[in-house]
């Protein structure tokens, strides 16, 4: 089943301002995300307030999103390095 994944605006600006060697890397987390939203060793659903979204770990990065299970959807809120996405 493939998912169809779409970028906030915050996700967008987030992406447009990392170095190119890192945003290869995150676009190929984005492809996967496609086929596989919710299983792999680099996935992890967050818990307390944050417990609706899921985080993929690419090296010092993390994308943070959602998944519409019915739609087969998947929202990406969040494309920030590992010290600054969990504030809030």
């Amino acid at each position: 089943m493939t998912y169809s994944v779409h970028l906030s605006p915050h996700a967008v600006r987030d992406y447009q301002k990392l170095d190119p060697s890192i945003r290869v890397l995150l676009q190929h987390a984005i492809d996967s995300l496609q086929q596989h939203p919710l299983t792999s060793p680099k996935i992890k659903r967050l818990k307390g307030r944050l417990s609706q979204y899921y985080r993929y770990r690419v090296g010092d990065y993390r994308i943070v999103y959602t998944v519409s299970q019915p739609d087969h959807t998947v929202h990406i809120d969040y494309i920030q390095h590992r010290k600054d996405v969990y504030r809030g």
